[in-house]
């Protein structure tokens, strides 16, 4: 019996050197750390103390949607990783910490709708979705003034969130069902 089991461990034992041989470390990541490795795709390979574009931009995000993330520096730190899970247990995603295809998915979404871009809301864009929905935010200025802060707080009320004026990923989503996506 402990020798059949034995010849049976060799042979995974040999797969797996042959398999790590001629795929690599790579291959058997992508395997064992399916996030880890999409996140590698996204943002490719994250180098501690070095700025990262990607990381920044996620970063931006979180924030923007009421997020901690700490410092804004294109570093994937322990308050980023924080924020991202968090982020991913609020939206029903696997809360893997990483930033996978489906959490870089869900925190671009509001891009689609034009009410973000480049990491910033669109003031314009918030303000049609606003006069759509039938709340009147003045005329459309791309400029959040009186009229504008306190129609995304009446708007809030109407949606049933806390009506604090503060634009985030829940009044956003809130706003983009009053807005077409746009195609590229």
């Amino acid at each position: 019996m402990k020798i059949k089991q034995k010849k049976y461990q060799a042979t995974w034992i040999g797969f797996f050197l042959i398999v790590f041989c001629f795929c690599g470390c790579d291959f058997i990541y992508r395997i064992l750390q399916k996030e880890g490795a999409q996140e590698k795709d996204l943002i490719g390979v994250v180098v501690s103390n070095e700025r990262n574009e990607k990381i920044e931009e996620a970063q931006k995000l979180l924030k923007l949607y009421g997020y901690k993330v700490g410092k804004i520096d294109g570093a994937l730190g322990a308050n980023t990783r924080k924020a991202l899970g968090q982020f991913q247990k609020d939206n029903g995603l696997k809360q893997s910490h990483f930033i996978d295809n489906e959490t870089w998915s869900q925190l671009k979404v509001f891009e689609r709708y034009g009410l973000v871009i480049a990491g910033e809301l669109n003031i314009y864009a918030i303000q049609v979705a606003l006069k759509t929905a039938g709340i009147d935010p003045g005329k459309p200025d791309g400029k959040i003034g009186r009229k504008t802060l306190s129609a995304i707080k009446r708007f809030q009320e109407a949606s049933g969130l806390k009506p604090d004026g503060k634009v985030g990923f829940r009044t956003l989503k809130a706003l983009s069902q009053y807005l077409e996506i746009i195609k590229d």
